[in-house]
């Protein structure tokens, strides 16, 4: 009989050479370390001199490192150089991949090795199994008879097949190109064989980005008939990738689209677009046959250094429906812009380029301005005597048209705000700002000054110098209600301000959108621009209660008004609820009374008649497995002095449900009335499921906008992605 020798819990330094028994690629031998100590503990560890094995039996393990290598029985062969594992092999990777096996050699060297029923659960939970495998060259898996599969099995009985697989005669798994490739594959679902590939090759867990295909989108369209985007994504380098997705359908030709994006250490870089060749329906009725039609998107952003930062922006599209005819996306505006920033302190400053392009049939394209260029400064000062600031901003734009009025206008504007709380608990604030703006216009209308392009325009010099003073009282009154709080708080601000005006001799460029709401009560200038004013003096009043609870949610409503002595004729457009003396009632609620609600209602009402002009109401309630909203929104018509319409009035409501039916299926729906003309604009649903191994969506759509060649018609889309196969993100 050969003399043994109990070793007992003792550091075994050759057996570490077995922590890799079954890496399968998943560490290279370069990275072993044979100097770093191995731990071993067993039931029992011993020495065959005659055989020259060392042993270890019963509840095996070894540790070495971040791996931890567990079997019943291992022994080590110091003559071949072959560690033996058998019994329950498992062996756990830093990576966090766990190795199964009931029967393992390895050599010395590492770079040859024999699994026998293997099992490899592999860093993103997905599987992989085997009769038997092979390592050669130190970095390349050969498994014979394998079954992969990113599916978890069920808990309760792990028996049934996943809900997909791959199965292979043959899966080598190569650790130097990070693949995984299959031979004589066939792709199952519920165990039932769906396709054959001889075949078929995707990256293993450790690749972060792989050359390839990914999920495709198939559906069918009124318009377009049956739709397929076949998405190719090609990584360039470690800082740039691609992506080719065509889209291939029945009624028309293809549209070609491509993404390049690329990153670099100051920023990074973006460009998109697509193309066709189609028929395309023009402003006057008529047809161009087979017109070039596509579309551009591109990103530049760039980090001069710690303080400026420079971005540049171009969308450009070949006509005004082509995006949306074929389902591309929705934009009304085009903007292209070049610019560079700076941000030091307190302080900002940016110099601008703009250009616009309208998607709208009402859009004149040689009527749209472009900013050649734009530049502003804002600079606030650090806190001055009793806390107050003092605030300086400046601009100058050049507006140019192809036809039409060209605007140019230096701004500039001081500000000094002092706020004061006294003994009693009251807040004030005190500001006081000077504001002017100097004009040099050309294509100019003095008699129509609201014309964009005139028939008999001149040159005009404009300027305006306006100043204006305003102190603003509120005092809250606070009182616990159990565990809410509550607070109602009055406020009231006069204003004073020059009235000497004169709209007429200044275009109206950036300030024609103007909606008194809210949010704007107590606003010195309630214009989006700086083209218009608000002149002479004024009094802002309202309430504002507030309730909320640090666990059970909030609440808040603002109720006021505005009155003004004068009127100010031709300042403020008819429909902004400011046209009269006494403007109208503006207020808002919010309500969260925790996560299964939120409500918000805002509104403008007619002063003497209590009668809406708009109303924005947006609320929605439910749990994950039911939740409902609804948004409703109705708002009269803006008009300038000569009655025309400078923003559309809208009565339409959007109601919308969607269920999480159970953890992985997913219910949803939406449908938008016109309630002014009874229409219903658009319908649409889905149905989604979404685990660990598989997303499959698909959503109708139907959609009765008419315009020009944008006809009411059905869309259908159906998207199966299948998780670590072509998937994106």
């Amino acid at each position: 009989m050969a003399a043994t020798r109990s070793l007992g819990r003792v550091g075994w330094l050759p057996v570490a050479i077995a922590l890799v028994v079954l890496s399968s690629g998943t560490a290279p031998a370069q990275d072993f370390d044979e100097d770093r100590p191995a731990l071993i503990t067993a039931d029992e560890v011993s020495y065959n001199e005659k055989l020259a094995s060392f042993n270890a039996r019963g509840k095996v393990e070894i540790f070495q490192g971040q791996r931890i290598l567990v079997a019943d029985s291992v022994s080590y062969n110091t003559d071949s150089g072959v560690v033996t594992a058998s019994g329950n092999v498992a062996l756990l990777e830093p990576t966090g991949e766990v190795i199964f096996s009931d029967y393992a050699e390895v050599t010395g060297d590492l770079r040859e090795a024999f699994v026998r029923d293997v099992g490899l659960l592999m860093s993103d939970r997905s599987r992989l199994a085997a009769v038997s495998a092979v390592r050669t060259e130190g970095n390349r898996t050969e498994l014979t008879k394998a079954v992969y599969s990113p599916c978890d099995l069920c808990e309760s009985d792990p028996t049934p097949v996943p809900l997909w697989q791959l199965k292979a005669r043959k899966v080598v798994h190569n650790q130097e190109e990070q693949s995984v490739t299959y031979r004589d594959a066939t792709f199952e679902i519920f165990g039932l064989p769906v396709f054959y590939t001889p075949y078929f090759t995707h990256p293993d867990p450790t690749v972060d980005r792989k050359t390839g295909f990914l999920a495709p989108t198939a559906g069918s369209s009124s318009a377009l008939g049956l739709t397929l985007e076949t998405p190719f994504f090609v990584v360039l380098d470690d800082t740039s990738d691609a992506t080719i997705s065509p889209i291939w359908l029945t009624k028309e030709l293809p549209v070609m689209q491509a993404e390049y994006r690329k990153i670099f250490s100051k920023g990074d870089y973006f460009i998109a677009g697509s193309a066709t060749v189609a028929d395309r329906a023009n402003d006057d009725g008529s047809t161009t046959d087979k017109a070039f039609r596509g579309h551009i998107e591109t990103r530049l952003n760039y980090d001069i250094d710690e303080t400026y930062r420079s971005s540049i922006q171009i969308d450009a599209a070949t006509d005004d429906t082509y995006l949306r005819t074929y389902d591309l996306g929705t934009p009304a505006t085009f903007v292209s812009e070049a610019s560079v920033e700076g941000f030091r302190g307190r302080n900002y400053a940016t110099a601008r380029l703009f250009g616009f392009q309208g998607l709208s049939s009402e859009d004149n394209t040689e009527e749209i301005p472009i900013a050649l260029p734009y530049l502003a400064i804002s600079q606030v000062s650090d806190p001055l005597i009793y806390g107050s600031v003092f605030s300086f901003d400046a601009s100058l734009i050049d507006l140019v048209r192809v036809e039409g009025r060209d605007t140019r206008r230096l701004h500039m504007q001081g500000e000094w705000v002092l706020p004061l709380i006294s003994p009693i608990g009251d807040r004030y604030r005190f500001t006081a700002s000077l504001q002017g703006e100097g004009y040099w216009i050309s294509d100019f209308d003095l008699d129509d000054p609201g014309e964009v392009a005139p028939s008999d325009g001149s040159m005009e010099l404009a300027g305006r110098i306006h100043p204006q003073a305003a102190l603003m009282w509120r005092y809250p009154w606070a009182a616990d209600i159990g565990t809410w709080q509550t607070v109602f708080e009055p406020i009231v601000q006069g204003v004073l301000a020059t009235r000497d005006n004169d709209p007429n001799r200044i275009p109206n460029e950036d300030s024609q959108d103007l909606e008194f709401d809210d949010t704007n009560l107590f606003a010195m200038n309630r214009f989006t621009g700086a083209d218009r004013v608000q002149p002479g003096p004024r009094v802002d009043y309202g309430a504002e209660w507030s309730l909320f609870s640090p666990d059970e949610g909030s609440a808040r409503f603002l109720l006021g008004q505005s009155y003004r002595p004068f009127d100010d004729k031709g300042v403020y457009p008819f429909g902004s609820g400011l046209e009269n003396k006494v403007s109208n009632l503006v207020g808002g609620l919010y309500a969260s009374p925790g996560p299964w609600m939120d409500a918000t209602w805002r509104f403008s009402a007619d002063a003497k008649s209590v009668s809406f002009d708009r109303n924005e109401i947006s609320f929605s309630a439910g749990v994950p497995r039911l939740r409902l909203n609804v948004q409703y929104l109705q708002s009269d018509a803006l008009l300038n002095d000569q009655d025309e319409e400078i923003l559309e009035g809208r009565n339409q409501i959007t109601f919308g449900a969607s269920s999480q039916v159970t953890g992985n299926w997913y219910l949803y729906a939406s449908h938008l009335q016109d309630i002014e003309n009874d229409t219903a604009l658009r319908t649409r649903s889905g149905i989604r499921y979404e685990d660990e191994c598989v997303i499959v969506e698909a959503v109708f759509e139907r959609s009765r906008f008419d315009n020009r060649e944008l006809d009411p018609g059905n869309t259908f889309y159906l998207k199966v992605l299948l998780r670590s196969l072509g998937d994106l993100g």
